[in-house]
């Protein structure tokens, strides 16, 4: 879609002076009109017939809401039958009990009881099943209605399918990236986390991809900030845990009791014993963070978390603070007594209590970073007045030239790394509408995700200088995405046939460049189940230790090796992709693979398994 031209956001320095407003007054606006121009451009592209489908999509739902009508009819008419057959049953019961003791016994019912009741019963019964006739015939009716309605929705469906194909094959799942980096001048995102990018970060700030075989990548979103380095990870993480397994069994004696009468008896006592034991599991989660390069305050490290007090209100926060400046009188005073650097308190009360930064290592350079005005931003960050951000919900750590930022709002999203078939749709006008708001939150999450950084003018007046590289990249594609690619696939294709672990934690490594299409081995760490039995003795009530049976799970670590291979495509979307792959173009590079897999695009990178 790069042909396409978007409105960028037009600005002045004075606005990253307040990142806050300049969202607010801004961007929030121009992310919204250019989702709605990007929308509008890829509906002329796809030459998208809108009243057609406008029309029978309105067709169908309303056939949709006759079906769903129609189903709780029948639902209610089976229902209905189902009392019918309940009562059958029990006027039966009825009828066969009065009779058999009106012969077994006779005289102990009365004449009139004996009559009466089973002439009742007998009606009840001939009714109901006139009745059951009745309802299925209407179910039988209902439903016959039923498949007629659905073979017109399914036709009205059809046309809305077909009036939605091209349209709905031009999504990407980085559409959001490209319309953000089209619409901000502040902030830019990267088609996908490239070796170039990659060797930026590791060489001049020193981050490095995690070679952790607990660690895999899920998704990597590389980009910059007016020129300095940032990358997206969403890591999928493997570890240990104890979980606590649970047996019993019952026990059963007897006992000789006194009856109160100076005799004894015999009675029956039972008891359920139950035991435990704890072993280790493997337990799986996502993390998700933001990696930020930049040279300015190059000696400083802190880090701080979220307080809890960002949405305070004036007096709650008076006494947050209150406490908070009592507290640093006691720090200051302990580091007087053991010698340490002093700890020099801002006079800005607030941003300390509420940033709460008090293990930073250099108080020169937290200041040049900490302006008044940085201060002022993130204060305004932090407290969210207008609910125009996610307020207090992001920690921030700083190492030397690497920042950490991690968000509740970024942590929980969907819209990351979300999948082109999650904005395909029948109906125009509601495949319009999701577009727009995936757009809409995205940006904003990307955006405050960044708002830290942002808040602070030095980062931004820091500009980074041009890295040179060394010339060309031994592989094509970062380790990263690489992982993300693997993961894309269906893990059944990578772990070991012994997998009885609920997750699978795959790890690439590169093993050798061809042409365009990078050639590696994906690693698939997993753990087998072993199922084991401990029997643990316990006292029970009749005087006796009994062993319980605790059955668990007893989990080894195992792996399996899969070839897989990743490559750069020459276009830069899916139809265009897949256009050329349909149509051999790239059938002389890929003739050499002995593909397992079908071939997936994503980020214009593709990837496939190979067989073994």
């Amino acid at each position: 879609m790069e042909e396409f031209t978007l409105d960028e956001t037009k600005f002045d320095d004075s606005d990253l002076l307040e990142p806050f407003s300049f969202y607010k007054l801004k961007l929030k606006d121009a992310f919204h009109k250019n989702a709605e121009e990007y929308f509008d451009k890829l509906t002329q592209r796809a030459n998208t017939d809108i009243e057609t489908n406008r029309v029978e999509s309105k067709k169908y739902e309303s056939e949709c809401s006759v079906i769903n009508g129609l189903e709780k009819n029948v639902s209610s008419k089976k229902s209905l039958r189902g009392l019918s057959i309940f009562g059958i049953v029990i006027s039966a019961i009825a009828l066969v009990t009065i009779i058999v003791l009106t012969f077994v016994k006779p005289g102990l019912l009365h004449l009139a009881v004996s009559i009466a009741v089973p002439i009742g019963c007998a009606g009840i019964i001939t009714g109901l099943i006139f009745a059951i006739i009745n309802i299925n015939k209407i179910i039988k009716g209902l439903n016959e209605e039923l498949d007629k309605h659905r073979e017109i929705a399914a036709k009205h469906k059809k046309i809305c399918d077909e009036t939605m194909a091209s349209l709905n094959a031009l999504f990407e799942s980085n559409m959001a990236a490209h319309l953000m980096s089209k619409t901000t001048p502040v902030v830019d995102l990267d088609r996908d986390f490239d070796p170039a990018k990659y060797s930026y970060l590791h060489e001049r700030y020193g981050y490095n991809t995690s070679n952790d075989p607990d660690i895999s990548t899920l998704f990597a979103q590389s980009g910059h900030i007016l020129g300095n380095p940032f990358v997206i990870e969403k890591n999928y993480h493997q570890s240990m845990r104890d979980h606590t397994y649970t047996g019993s069994i019952t026990i059963t004696w007897t006992e000789r009791v006194s009856d109160g009468k100076g005799g004894y008896t015999t009675v029956f006592r039972s008891e359920v014993l139950t035991a435990s034991v704890t072993k280790p599991e493997p337990a799986y989660h996502i993390s998700t963070r933001l990696i930020y390069g930049n040279m300015a305050a190059p000696n400083l490290s802190f880090s701080r978390s979220p307080t809890g007090h960002g949405h305070d209100d004036e007096k709650q926060l008076e006494r947050y603070v209150a406490d908070f400046d009592k507290k640093l009188d006691k720090k200051v005073e302990q580091d007087l007594k053991e010698g340490k650097a002093s700890f020099t308190r801002l006079h800005n009360e607030t941003f300390e209590a509420l940033f709460n930064a008090l293990n930073r290592d250099n108080e020169t350079e937290f200041r040049l970073l900490f302006t008044p005005l940085a201060q002022k931003n993130m204060i305004a960050l932090i407290q969210n007045k207008e609910g125009v951000g996610y307020g207090d919900d992001f920690s921030f750590s700083k190492r030397k030239t690497l920042n950490y930022i991690t968000a509740s709002h970024l942590s929980s999203s969907n819209n990351l790394d979300r999948g082109a078939d999650t904005l395909r749709h029948y109906s125009y006008d509601r495949c319009r509408e999701n577009f727009i708001r995936y757009c809409d939150q995205y940006c904003r999450e990307i955006y405050f995700a960044l708002a830290p950084l942002i808040s602070i003018p030095l980062y931004q007046q820091h500009k980074t200088l041009d890295y040179i590289y060394n010339g060309g990249f031994g592989h094509n594609v970062t380790q990263a995405e690489a992982e993300a690619a693997a993961n894309c696939h269906s893990w059944n294709l990578f772990k070991h046939p012994a997998t009885r672990s609920l997750g699978v934690i795959l790890k690439s490594r590169f093993v050798g460049k061809n042409d365009t299409v990078d050639d590696c081995i994906i690693t698939a760490h997993s753990f087998s189940g072993t199922d084991r039995v401990t029997y643990v003795s316990k006292y029970g009530g009749d005087g006796r230790w009994h062993d319980v049976p605790v059955r668990w799970i007893e989990y080894n670590p195992i792996s399996k090796e899969t070839p897989f291979s990743i490559g750069r495509a020459k276009e830069d979307n899916f139809p265009d992709f897949n256009g050329k792959y349909c149509g051999g173009e790239y059938n002389e590079l890929l003739k050499k693979y002995n593909m397992s897999d079908k071939v997936l695009y994503k980020k214009g990178l593709f990837s496939f398994v190979k067989k073994d």
